[in-house]
């Protein structure tokens, strides 16, 4: 007879954030947790209700009747899907904590994301191919950001990020210490300095649907990552207005020489009417462009929280291991 292999006595906490999954919830929560309590002593479910507009709340509740080490928050309003998965951090408890999407991540594949962190990284991510291949606007918009992703950011970027990632707790603790609403977990680790591996994985359709790129949205975060975490595009705009400049004193001595030399030409419609709208195309610019970084400050700097804990639950039982203490009776 087979012996099982023994438990790993390390705190692990998964952390995921909901969304109208009420249909499929009972799976993932029951594979989360035979594969946490398969591997480990010590563990926690951590489930952020971000927005659910189905009876989720309901279904966590029989839930948490029914199994242990489970925690849940559910947000006042529906959040950015990063600030959702902030909640669960600051919440999380464990020595690694592992972050996962409920609708496209296996369970199963935890362990092998915790033993790579254990090996030697702050941040272990999941790398997984999509099942459809993604249009060649995307991979040219993809490739176009990987290309000034270094320069821009300053730091090195993993080349395929998901929301499938293992943390230490000292990167848990480091990440949680930065508080914008306008995040990228990706991103932040670098500009942190903490070191990340990637680890292969495979994509499930726990709901009927495979995961699929969106063009639109992802040029719209990448247009997000860039005004939130570079001011690079303010030295852009600095760069604009000296060209500007530039041009500007260059078409004045242009217009003194033909002053001077031909006094009886008169100027141009064209040539005023090209000026005029140069010049204002750069104003513009530069005013949307200090206007967003502008409005992202008083965004940051309003003193609101990121986000709002409307209720909190958790199961009867916390603590799988009940012979494992953090406060002893006695002292040797």
């Amino acid at each position: 007879m087979t012996r099982a292999a023994p438990r790993s006595d390390v705190f692990v906490s998964v952390v995921a954030a909901l969304r109208s999954y009420a249909r499929f919830l009972p799976a993932f929560v029951d594979e989360s947790y035979k594969t946490l309590d398969a591997h480990y002593t010590n563990f926690e479910l951590v489930l952020v209700d971000n927005g659910s507009r189905d009876d989720t709340p309901a279904v966590v509740r029989e839930l948490l009747a029914r199994y242990k080490c489970v925690r849940y928050l559910r947000l006042s309003r529906r959040q950015a899907p990063e600030t959702a998965v902030m909640a669960g951090l600051d919440a999380a408890i464990g020595d690694y904590v592992v972050t996962l999407h409920p609708e496209f991540d296996p369970p199963a594949v935890i362990p092998e994301l915790v033993e790579a962190c254990r090996g030697g990284a702050d941040v272990v991510v999941g790398v997984a191919p999509y099942p459809a291949a993604p249009g060649v606007s995307y991979r040219v918009l993809r490739w176009l950001f990987q290309r000034i992703a270094g320069p821009t950011f300053g730091a090195n970027v993993v080349r395929v990020n998901s929301g499938f990632r293992c943390l230490t707790r000292a990167a848990v603790n480091a990440l949680t210490r930065v508080r914008v609403r306008k995040r990228h977990f990706g991103l932040l680790a670098a500009e942190i300095g903490l070191t990340t591996t990637t680890h292969p994985y495979r994509f499930l359709a726990r709901g009927g649907k495979q995961p699929r790129v969106n063009l639109r949205r992802s040029a719209r975060r990448a247009v997000s990552l860039t005004l939130g975490h570079s001011v690079a595009p303010l030295r852009v705009v600095s760069l604009l207005g000296l060209g500007g400049s530039a041009l500007s004193v260059l078409y004045s001595l242009y217009v003194i020489g033909v002053y001077l030399t031909k006094p009886d030409v008169m100027p141009g419609w064209t040539g005023i009417s090209l000026q005029t709208s140069g010049l204002f195309f750069l104003v513009f610019v530069m005013l949307t462009m200090i206007g967003e970084h502008l409005g992202r400050l008083v965004d940051d700097s309003g003193g609101r929280p990121l986000y709002h804990v409307r209720e909190e639950q958790a199961s009867a039982v916390m603590l799988s291991d009940l012979t494992r203490r953090n406060v002893m009776s006695h002292s040797e």
